[in-house]
């Protein structure tokens, strides 16, 4: 049997803290190797660094920051893949304190920062997320960076195989975006081009989503729970039935009730379920949200990582048949004081996926809860 285990990723230094999470991504030397975890993380000098596994021990690095600029928001990190056979390559974006995007990605050989700059006439108030774009399962990846702008609309960074670009997504018709929720993309079935989707959340609390639909964007209003206006995002998965079927977007939000929901396509309409609280418990914040798969031809298992009003760390998760809600605790004499990023990590092309959590801890230290095989 496998087991939950908790690990102290420590910090960048001994004198430098970790003050919030940036992203996190898997590796892949190549497409048999095993994957490697990267957590990218800003330090208490707004600086960038990354936790990353070599696939025998883990390790810090510090990127710096863009030249005379500081890191000071999140917006997403994802790999890029060039080829079908090629490394998968990291990129952290981040809005840096001139309210601008940079990136902070990988060639293959090294490092290297770039200035996305902002939308014509904007700034740049907070990331949504990113997710890469493919026009069929073996065409290059491409990435596609949402943000929220200081005129309270939704803009994308994206890149068009060539050279990058800025498009205006707008917002909802007579509403404002005050919140991000997260980014995911869809395939209608394996062999097709992918379809992102942003959701976010409007001035009256409710969830929108900005959809391409293979031809052009649209909006949609996804609505609220019955009675429950909708607080914060805590994840954005798709979800497969099996490896052959269509994906089916997971919207995981807090309501003010501090309890969590879900906004789910079922395949033919979108449906909200109150996924409730862990027994005796609010909901604080939310970590991230994963898909599993017990095998790779299973189908896929959302599970949801939140943090307690209690500062621990639960998850509410799906076996096939039922949600659950399960008790992850803390590090052993610590507090989990700040959320983090939730991956899955896969051993080898047959093994299961097995999920990671990290968080910020009180002493200002990255930990992961994982589960590990025997």
């Amino acid at each position: 049997m496998g087991s939950w285990k908790w690990n102290d990723q420590q910090r960048p230094t001994t004198a430098i803290g970790v003050r919030a999470t940036m992203g996190a991504v898997t590796m892949k030397d190549d497409p048999q190797a095993a994957q490697r975890p990267y957590v990218f993380v800003r330090g208490l000098d707004s600086r960038l660094y990354v936790n990353w596994w070599d696939g025998k021990a883990w390790h810090w690095s510090g990127q710096g920051t863009p030249a005379g600029r500081t890191v000071i928001e999140k917006v997403g990190a994802i790999t890029v893949r060039d080829r079908q056979d090629a490394q998968q390559r990291p990129y952290a974006f981040v809005v840096t304190d001139d309210s601008k995007l940079h990136v902070n990605w990988w060639d293959g050989s090294k490092w290297n920062w770039s200035d996305q700059g902002a939308p014509s006439g904007r700034q740049i108030r907070e990331g949504v997320g990113v997710v890469s774009v493919q026009d069929s399962p073996t065409a290059a990846q491409r990435p596609y960076a949402f943000v929220l702008t200081d005129d309270f609309r939704l803009h994308v960074n994206w890149w068009d195989g060539s050279k990058w670009h800025w498009s205006d997504q707008g917002a909802p018709p007579n509403r404002t975006i005050s919140r991000p929720i997260g980014v995911t993309t869809m395939r209608d079935h394996p062999n097709a081009f992918t379809r992102p989707y942003a959701f976010v959340i409007t001035d009256d609390s409710r969830v929108w989503v900005n959809w391409w639909d293979g031809s052009k964007w649209n909006w949609s209003e996804q609505g609220a729970p019955s009675g429950q206006p909708v607080k914060k995002g805590a994840g954005v998965v798709s979800v497969q039935n099996d490896p052959q079927a269509g994906e089916r977007p997971y919207v995981f939000v807090q309501g003010y009730d501090s309890k969590l929901y879900v906004n789910w396509w079922d395949g033919s309409k979108w449906n909200w379920n109150d996924q409730g609280a862990p027994g005796g418990r609010f909901i604080l914040d939310s970590v991230g949200a994963v898909t599993m798969k017990d095998d790779p031809n299973a189908f896929t298992r959302p599970y949801v990582f939140v943090i307690g009003d209690d500062s621990k760390l639960y998850v509410n998760w799906w076996d096939g048949k039922a949600w659950h809600w399960a008790a992850q605790g803390a590090p052993t004499g610590r507090v989990v004081e700040r959320p983090g990023e939730a991956i899955t990590v896969q051993d080898n092309g047959n093994a299961p996926q097995r999920p990671y959590a990290f968080v910020l801890a009180d002493h200002s230290d990255l930990w992961t809860n994982w589960w590990s095989l025997p």
